[in-house]
């Protein structure tokens, strides 16, 4: 057995690059099934949508693009994962309209790629308003009473998308971000969904402070699909500076946590998505330092 190792299809460094020339935007540069098969071809034969794309590049993700990356899904035999919109989401709102917007949201993103029966559906259960809370220097009692109100509305979101799609719970994958998780993971247990670990959010303390191996065996019976990068972490006086996308063995990970962590996924029979969220490049050279670290995951 091997672990199944995919990529995010939609890059955005990558987009940019291949709408952008000479400092000219020229969107019909731009064509996701292309750079999904591109990906594929680069030997990932799982592909990550990222569904913001749609409001970034109206039209990009038609009906018609489903179509095109169904009929390709056959011709080339991959899967899909399908991440639900976060950039400009925040389905912890106080405020009851910005939540109902989002849950719709991830409610349409979810319809629209039906068709390519996505494996998994990953979700940010809250966004950049609950980080920003989480992480404001104020009593720890005034902190957790917050982050405990935000996450009730996030679960409210969870359990109104849950609802109108009609989905099995398993098939959403919440992941860990910049909140904290020992609160999050409480949604993923009331609900029955499945959980997304992200190990740069992990190592870069966005989400927690455990190991990588302690957050793994804490949740392994839930995790269902891992994005797999490393990332950077550096506090200057109090203020931390960090990157959670950059490949692997060029952070804090380190080579013995990537062999420990990959050896369990492999003894532990983990079947899910192993999806770097990285170019191809980054994801090429991150396959180069598992080869060079822990081979025995690729076979």
């Amino acid at each position: 057995m091997s672990l199944r190792f995919g990529l995010t299809s939609l890059h955005l460094q990558s987009v940019v690059n291949r709408i952008v020339v000479d400092g000219v935007p020229d969107f019909s540069r731009f064509d996701i099934v292309e750079m999904v098969r591109e990906g594929v071809e680069a030997g990932f034969g799982i592909a990550e949508l990222t569904t913001d794309v749609r409001f970034m590049v109206p039209g990009s993700l038609s009906e018609n693009t489903i179509h095109r990356l169904a009929s390709l899904k056959e011709e080339l035999g991959h899967s899909y994962t399908v991440h639900l919109p976060l950039w400009s989401m925040e389905p912890a709102a106080f405020d009851e309209n910005v939540r109902k917007a989002c849950v719709k949201s991830n409610i349409e993103a979810i319809e629209l790629t039906a068709p390519l029966a996505p494996e998994f559906y990953v979700l940010h259960a809250t966004g950049d308003m609950a980080a920003d809370f989480s992480r404001r220097p104020m009593g720890t009692h005034t902190r957790s009473l917050i982050c405990m109100m935000l996450s009730a509305f996030s679960a409210q979101s969870v359990e109104e998308i849950l609802t109108a799609t009609e989905m099995d719970p398993l098939k959403l994958a919440i992941e860990n971000i910049e909140f904290p998780f020992d609160i999050t993971c409480e949604i993923a247990e009331e609900y029955g969904t499945s959980i997304c670990f992200d190990t740069a959010h992990l190592i870069t303390r966005m989400s927690g402070n455990e190991s990588m191996m302690e957050f793994y065996n804490t949740h392994k019976r839930r995790i269902a699909e891992v994005h797999l990068q490393d990332g950077t972490y550096v506090e200057y006086d109090g203020a931390v500076a960090r990157d959670d996308h950059v490949a692997l063995g060029t952070g804090v990970m380190g080579d013995n946590a990537l062999r420990e962590f990959l050896e369990e996924l492999l003894k532990d029979k983990f079947a899910g998505p192993v999806i770097f969220e990285l170019s191809i490049e980054e994801a090429q050279a991150s396959m180069e330092k598992i080869r060079d670290t822990v081979s025995s995951v690729i076979r």
